[in-house]
C-alpha cells in the first residue's frame, strides 16, 4: 500500500534502541547492502524481501535522497515471490512424468524422482514467467522514534520487522494500549491501577450464558 497517495491507513511501531552518532552514514551503508535483489529461476529461495525506493518498488538502486527526507526515513518494503499458477505446474509435471516413464521403460516414479522432476518443471516454469512483487510503504519518524508501515497484514508486518532490524540494529515494537501507555509515562499510582486491569469480554450475552452451561456440565 502506498504512503505517497491513496487512502492514509497505516500499523505505527515503536523504535527501541539507541542511534549512533554517525547514524545517517551507517544506515544508509546498510539499506544499499539489503536493497532488494531479484529472485534467480534457478536459486533455492522461493520468497525474497528488500529495501526499494518509496512508491517505486522496481528502483532498488537507492541515493542518499531516496532514504533521508528531512528527518524522517523513507523506504519501499518490497516481497518477490515465485507463483507458479497450479494448473500449469500439474499439467507440466503430468507430461514430464509421462516423457520420464517413457524413457525409462518404467510405469511409476519414486518418491525421490518425483520431487526431483518438480525441482526441474518449477525451475524451467520461472525462466518463464516473472515472480510476483508486493510493495508497501514504509516511514520513520526520527525524531519521535514512530515507524508508520502502511499495511496491517500480520506476514508482511512480521517480514518487514525482522528486515528492520537486520538494517538498523534497531527493535521495531508494535503499538499497543500497553506500548502506548508506556510511551507517556505512568506515575506509581497510575501504574499500579494499570496492573491491576482485568481483560474484559466483549462477548454477546447468549453467548456467555451457552458458555457458562457448558462449563458446568464438565
Amino acid at each position: 500500500m502506498p504512503a505517497l497517495k491513496g487512502s492514509l491507513t497505516y500499523a505505527r511501531f515503536f523504535v527501541e534502541g539507541e542511534l549512533p552518532d554517525d547514524f545517517r552514514e551507517r544506515f544508509m551503508k546498510s539499506v544499499r547492502l539489503r536493497a532488494m535483489r531479484p529472485l534467480e529461476p534457478d536459486g533455492e529461495e522461493l520468497e525474497r524481501s528488500g529495501w526499494a525506493k518509496i512508491g517505486e518498488p522496481f528502483v532498488v538502486d537507492l541515493s542518499y535522497d531516496d532514504v533521508f527526507f528531512n528527518e524522517y526515513v523513507v523506504l519501499g518494503f518490497r516481497t518477490d515471490r515465485w507463483a507458479i499458477p497450479g494448473p500449469m505446474l500439474r499439467k507440466r509435471m503430468k507430461e514430464a512424468e509421462a516423457a520420464y516413464l517413457e524413457k525409462k521403460g518404467r510405469e511409476r516414479l519414486s518418491k525421490k524422482e518425483k520431487a526431483e522432476l518438480k525441482d526441474l518443471v518449477s525451475k524451467k516454469l520461472r525462466r518463464q514467467i516473472d515472480p510476483s512483487t508486493r510493495a508497501m510503504d514504509l516511514s520513520w519518524s526520527i525524531g519521535e522514534g514512530v515507524v508508520r508501515f502502511f499495511s496491517h497484514a500480520e506476514k508482511p508486518a512480521a517480514a518487514m520487522m525482522e528486515l528492520f532490524k537486520k538494517t538498523f540494529g534497531l527493535t521495531l515494537i508494535p503499538e499497543s494500549p500497553y506500548t502506548a501507555a508506556a510511551r507517556l509515562g505512568l506515575d506509581k499510582e497510575q501504574e499500579k491501577v494499570w496492573n491491576e486491569l482485568e481483560m474484559t469480554y466483549l462477548g454477546t450475552e447468549s453467548r456467555l450464558v451457552i458458555e457458562d452451561a457448558a462449563e458446568e456440565e464438565e
